[in-house]
């Protein structure tokens, strides 16, 4: 898949590794097309990863435009072109810490839908998906993004102490009590279900 022609002419097709290198490079050079193909790229990723870290979607949009203009501001700083992902997603959870630490976000609001247990296993599926969720946005903030990254974005617990700036013994502890919390969640929901 190519995408619309940069600037200076060059099409950059962001499907391989190389062709995002060089979108980076021309972003980081000023190219303005070439970061837009990039945010086109990685906008959904930033989004889903903000929005479970933070636990409302509302708050996660404009969480999201934050975390791109910071990196457009500091995209002068990437010093290896190829690991564009992995800083930007270190830029999106900055962003949320620094929401939390400002007092800006929201408590979730959970409501419990009357809707039949789904019978065909796609919908099963989604539903599944939609009661973690759900049970994660009532996690605290630190549970919810120490088990987020831990099992969504499958990071050491050296990496989320360092990048939500805890002792890593907190996060081992976030961990441990978002999964039992989870669980208890998880099964109680399940009994519910299976008593409807």
């Amino acid at each position: 898949m190519v995408e619309a022609n940069a600037p200076s002419g060059v099409a950059v097709a962001l499907e391989d590794a190389d062709a995002q290198r060089r979108a980076v490079l021309l972003a980081t050079s000023g190219d303005v097309a070439a970061f837009e193909q990039l945010v086109r790229l990685h906008r959904s990723y930033v989004e889903t990863l903000i929005r479970r870290a933070c636990g409302n979607a509302a708050q996660a949009e404009d969480l999201t435009q934050v975390a791109f203009i910071k990196a457009w501001q500091s995209l002068h700083l990437l010093r290896d072109s190829g690991a564009f992902r992995p800083w930007l997603r270190r830029i999106a959870l900055n962003v949320v810490v620094d929401a939390v630490r400002r007092g800006a976000r929201e408590t979730a609001t959970i409501t419990e839908d009357g809707a039949d247990p789904a019978s065909d296993p796609l919908e099963d599926e989604i539903v599944a998906r939609m009661d973690i969720e759900r049970a994660l946005a009532r996690l605290s903030f630190g549970q919810r993004a120490c088990v987020v990254l831990a099992y969504g974005e499958k990071m050491s617990h050296p990496e989320i102490a360092a990048v939500l700036q805890m002792p890593i013994g907190t996060v081992k502890s976030h961990i441990a009590r978002g999964l039992a919390t989870l669980r208890g969640l998880l099964h109680n929901r399940e009994g519910r279900r299976e008593r409807t």
